[in-house]
Order: C-alpha cells, then sequence, then structure tokens
C-alpha cells in the first residue's frame, strides 16, 4: 500500500484533536483508504465505474468516507480505466452534501479515458483534478487554509 507519510499526527497548535487519526484505515471493497489529518484519501483498486460495476460500492465508499469525519476527500483514480455518468452522479451527489460542510473532493492521477470523461461533461470545472495525491494533497489543504 502506498503512504506517502510515516508520522502520526498529533495535537495542533490549539491544542483540538483532528477528527481523524493519520494513518487510519476505512474498509472498502472497491479502494484503499488511509486517513492523513483531515483528508481521506482513497485509492480505488478497480479498473471501471459503472452502473454494473462499482456504482453502488463507490456510493458506499463516500458513505464511509462521511462517517470518518473527514473534511476533504482526494480519489486515487490511477487504477481506473473506464468511469460511466452513474458514477459522475454518485461524485456529484457526495460533492454537493460535502461542500454544504465546507469539504471538497480532488481527483489524482486520472488516465486519459476519465480525464476526459470529465472535460466532456464540464465536470474539470467543478472537481480539483491532479496529477498526483501529493499535489491534490497540497492544492486542498492551502484551499483549506485560505478558507480560515
Amino acid at each position: 500500500m502506498w503512504k506517502p507519510f510515516s508520522r502520526q499526527d498529533g495535537d495542533d497548535a490549539t491544542g483540538a484533536q483532528p477528527a481523524v487519526t493519520a494513518g487510519a484505515r476505512v474498509e472498502s471493497s472497491i479502494a484503499q483508504v488511509e486517513l492523513m489529518g483531515l483528508t481521506a484519501v482513497a485509492t480505488l483498486t478497480i479498473d471501471e465505474l459503472t452502473r454494473e460495476d462499482g456504482a453502488e460500492q463507490l456510493a458506499d465508499l463516500l458513505e464511509s468516507l462521511s462517517e470518518t469525519g473527514a473534511s476533504d476527500y482526494i480519489l486515487d483514480v490511477q487504477n481506473v480505466q473506464f468511469m460511466d455518468t452513474a458514477c459522475l452522479g454518485c461524485l456529484v451527489e457526495a460533492l454537493n452534501k460535502l461542500a454544504a460542510r465546507g469539504g471538497q473532493i480532488a481527483l489524482a492521477c486520472p488516465n486519459h479515458n476519465v480525464d476526459y470523461v470529465f472535460r466532456l461533461t464540464r465536470l474539470d470545472r467543478v472537481f480539483r483534478i491532479c496529477g498526483s495525491v501529493m499535489a491534490a494533497l497540497d492544492l486542498l489543504e492551502k484551499t483549506r487554509a485560505e478558507r480560515k
């Protein structure tokens, strides 16, 4: 499993415990999930997200991420070769729920096909799309700092 950080985050400068524990894991049938501070990073392990193969599991994954207390999500889609509109709808619904709480979703490492679907539907203007998980993590942290 990819682990960009080996340290555990502790109390912040205000003395408050973070809502989620860094390095903690969430069980999922379609992704490996790691919590890093206030961000949940889900590396999808399936190659197709369609109504038949993955839409329901994606909805379950996004629901379990919301239960972690993470304020932002990064979906590493490097393994996903194809995504249909049912899954796009699932992502939009999750983004709307998360945005109502002040959170955001970023996509990392999309291949050409997935990137094309987001550009074709103009959802690349709604979701933050980054070339790597680290770039997405950096972008979300900067955005969170600007909101404060």
